[in-house]
């Protein structure tokens, strides 16, 4: 009885081991994807990190600082801007993040609420999209940036559309994110409008009978036609014919965000002592 109790100690012995083995197998497969999942999401955070900071510089200077030019990209060296901005350059591999500006932007003699389009454009899992101010990507785990100018379905084999790191077609997870021209007029203009909306160039002003003459950005005075306003541009309406006894000033920003229907006409009228502008 002790020979055959020996035989199903070791018998069982055997199975623990194996089951350990196996449980030690299965913990290092989940610990390794853990790991991963860990540092996809650090990479988004320092990719909307970056986002963030650029699109905060945006909002209070009217532009973006000039990204470098893309084929001097380097994954060992960030980008300067992002040191200039006191924020991360790289991802969580230690690979510079690709930061991408359209001219128009970052351009510092124009603010950006001039503008009515970019040259800068991508094409998003096969949508097109146009207007955009500037693009941060990160090469996520494979440490392998594949964006171009064409953001791919995760997982999407054999792809590797940029050159200037190295050339290495496989699959396909980058992390790609981009802020349109609109979004950050909409903060720093204040626009109101649907994001499929293009932001009117000109407004035109139509005055109530009860306004009798107006100025245009120190134009001359004047008591007839109808003044449009361009992008730069403000108006001063006034209750007597000669421009005197002002009745309200409205710039061009009032005025868009006045036009709830998007024709790019508002209405100015005379309530009481004061002036309202208003859709039509």
């Amino acid at each position: 009885m002790k020979k055959r109790r020996l035989a199903f100690a070791l018998v069982e012995l055997a199975i623990i081991l194996v089951v350990i083995g196996l449980l030690l197998g299965v913990s290092a497969n989940i610990i390794g994807i853990l790991v991963q999942r860990n540092k996809h999401i650090e990479n988004i955070n320092s990719v909307d990190k970056a986002i963030e900071t650029l699109k905060g510089y945006a909002v209070r200077f009217g532009y973006i600082p000039k990204a470098r030019p893309i084929e001097n990209y380097t994954p060992q060296q960030e980008d300067p801007v992002f040191s200039s901005l006191g924020t991360n350059g790289f991802d969580t591999h230690g690979k510079a993040l690709l930061y991408v500006s359209s001219s128009e932007v970052a351009n510092n003699s124009t603010d950006l609420c001039s503008l009515t389009q970019t040259s800068l454009s991508v094409t998003d899992k096969g949508s097109l999209k146009n207007n955009i101010a500037f693009i941060v990507i990160s090469g996520n785990l494979n440490s392998n940036i594949q964006t171009l100018d064409t953001i791919y379905q995760q997982g999407e084999l054999n792809v590797d559309d940029f050159p200037y790191d190295f050339s290495r077609p496989e699959e396909y997870d980058d992390i790609v994110k981009y802020v349109s021209l609109y979004e950050l007029q909409s903060q720093r203009c204040k626009y109101t409008m649907e994001d499929s909306t293009t932001p009117c160039s000109q407004i035109t002003v139509i005055l109530s009978n009860n306004i009798k003459s107006y100025r245009v950005s120190h134009t001359s005075c004047s008591s007839s036609g109808t003044p449009i306003l361009d992008q730069t541009d403000f108006i001063e309406v006034y209750k007597d014919f000669t421009c005197s006894s002002p009745c309200g000033t409205f710039t061009f920003l009032d005025a868009v965000n006045s036009d709830l229907n998007k024709n790019c006409r508002v209405f100015v009228n005379k309530q009481g002592q004061s002036c309202h502008i208003s859709d039509i």
